[in-house]
């Protein structure tokens, strides 16, 4: 009988791939990224170019004048001072009403979206084609004919919204001309373009969901909230959480509707950031201001990004196997 002090634990050795770094799969393959390389460089340099540029301008006090006069210089944060601080509370008050309207932008976009997509996924409903092409119709038309048509139908005089009121004796509404309506009505128009974005996700996510999860729930004695908080919520979170910050990104930096539409008026009471900084670079002229706003914008949204997929996991595996 051999003892159990002669025994000796045997080495084990580890079977497991050692991960390649990024210089060793370049020093692999330097021929395949040679090739690569070019490409690569022009992309850098379309894309990467303008935003460093971009963040390089917010440091100087460059505008029409400065440039005018050769005295354009370095001016350090004085601009991210001048735009967060109280000199121009004003973009504040533009950043609060942004969030505003992106908050309720993207919640209607994935509910009604969501909503569409359930019903027009029944197995049994007919003409399927049909209804998923006329919903995809006002994201297929390109946005400006779009808004244009909504400001015509706005129109307080002859729109087509005024004369159904007409016919019906009530007073004429002014849809573009009063601070909150006009606010109100550039979201409706938001909401037509963005909805059907979020119908094709939540369709195909949907049809990617094998039917035989929903026939063991029926055995079960499932109902139909049960079902879909049990089932078709989860399994839609992989295809809708990436579509919603993708969308919310959007909204947030939309420009057409707004200037469209209400031209950011009356006033300034429906301005977002996207057209506050267009009318800061093209009435005023101050090429570094606007340049100083879209980085700060830039920053807030790769924040709300980080955080969105950090308390999300929209980017995480698990779920999609």
């Amino acid at each position: 009988m051999i003892s159990q002090q002669n025994q000796r634990p045997e080495k084990t050795t580890n079977t497991t791939p050692k991960r390649q770094g990024l210089l060793d799969k370049i020093k692999k393959n330097k021929i395949a990224y040679l090739y690569v390389l070019p490409a690569m460089l022009v992309v850098l340099m379309i894309s990467l170019g303008p935003i460093l540029y971009g963040i390089g301008l917010s440091f100087f006090n460059a505008n029409l004048y400065t440039m005018g006069q050769g005295t354009v210089k370095f001016v350090g944060l004085r601009n991210y001072f001048r735009a967060i601080g109280s000199m121009d509370a004003e973009f504040l008050i533009v950043l609060f009403r942004t969030f505003i309207w992106t908050i309720v932008n993207v919640f209607f976009h994935v509910s009604i979206g969501l909503i569409i997509a359930i019903a027009l996924n029944r197995p049994k409903l007919r003409g399927k084609g049909i209804y998923r092409t006329l919903v995809i119709l006002p994201w297929a038309v390109p946005q400006f004919v779009t808004a244009l048509v909504w400001k015509m139908m706005y129109n307080e005089q002859f729109g087509f919204f005024n004369q159904i009121l007409e016919m019906m004796g009530i007073p004429a509404v002014s849809w573009t001309s009063h601070a909150g309506m006009a606010f109100v009505s550039a979201i409706i128009v938001n909401i037509w373009l963005g909805f059907p974005f979020m119908t094709m996700v939540a369709t195909g996510a949907l049809q990617s969901i094998p039917r035989d999860y929903y026939e063991a729930a029926d055995i079960d004695g499932a109902s139909g909230w049960q079902k879909f908080k049990n089932i078709t919520i989860p399994l839609l979170k992989p295809a809708m959480l990436p579509a919603t910050i993708l969308g919310t990104i959007w909204t947030f930096t939309n420009f057409n509707v707004i200037y469209l539409i209400t031209g950011g008026g009356p006033g300034k009471a429906t301005e977002i950031v996207s057209t506050y900084q267009f009318n800061i670079l093209t009435q005023q002229n101050a090429y570094s201001m606007a340049a100083t706003y879209s980085v700060i914008v830039s920053i807030i949204l790769i924040i709300i990004t980080a955080i969105n997929m950090r308390v999300t996991k929209a980017l995480s595996q698990e779920g999609v196997e």
